[in-house]
């Protein structure tokens, strides 16, 4: 396996999931193109948080790193065991939402505490913070190599996503939707806005 020492030291460090970005992931990627081969290039650029395609079903075509291909199936996972809970609380069937892929250990509970938070905020960076673990836990004893490039992408992108997030916005917008839903149900909104 190729190893990246000049370009894995040359990186800030990051210290934890709600630290800013210390770099975007343009600046890191067009860092990392010079310094790989393009076929590792690719599959480090297409190595998403957000599971949209099968990683690893085509190997020819994008040749994702390993721990993408385990932080991928943990993701699907975890997506899929928050469909069940959300699908169950609705009295939904979830078996159209759910993504080809196993179970993943823990991926249960990690939902079940998401779901559990007071906050969509609060679930969200929960999300983050067990993200965050699985890939420190994923990428354990790489330090100058590929699955260390691509732990640091899906950090940076955990950070990314975090800074984006602000939060008198996204109350406003839950408060809406709680206005509406009341509405709906024919049930007062509380005064002065409380138990939202």
């Amino acid at each position: 396996m190729a190893s990246y020492y000049y370009l894995a030291a040359s990186m800030p460090m990051l210290t934890g999931p709600e630290q800013a970005p210390p770099l975007t992931s343009i600046q890191f990627l067009d860092t990392c193109r010079r310094f790989m081969p393009d076929k590792q290039y690719l599959g480090l650029a297409a190595a998403a948080l957000k599971p949209e395609n099968s990683a690893g079903s085509d190997e020819e075509a994008v040749p994702y790193p390993p721990l993408y291909q385990n932080y991928y199936m943990w993701e699907c996972s975890l997506r899929n065991e928050l469909v069940k809970l959300r699908a169950s609380e609705q009295s939904l069937s979830a078996d159209v939402y759910l993504r080809d892929g196993d179970d993943m250990f823990g991926t249960a509970a990690v939902a079940a505490e998401a779901v559990s938070k007071a906050t969509p905020l609060e679930a969200e960076l929960f999300l983050n913070a067990a993200r965050w673990q699985l890939i420190e836990e994923l990428s354990a004893g790489h330090f100058f190599d590929m699955e260390f490039l691509t732990a640091y992408r899906l950090q940076l992108q955990l950070l990314e996503r975090h800074a984006m997030f602000e939060e008198e916005k996204g109350f406003a917008a839950y408060r809406s939707i709680y206005e509406r839903v009341l509405e709906a149900s024919g049930t007062q909104f509380p005064v002065g806005g409380e138990n939202v």
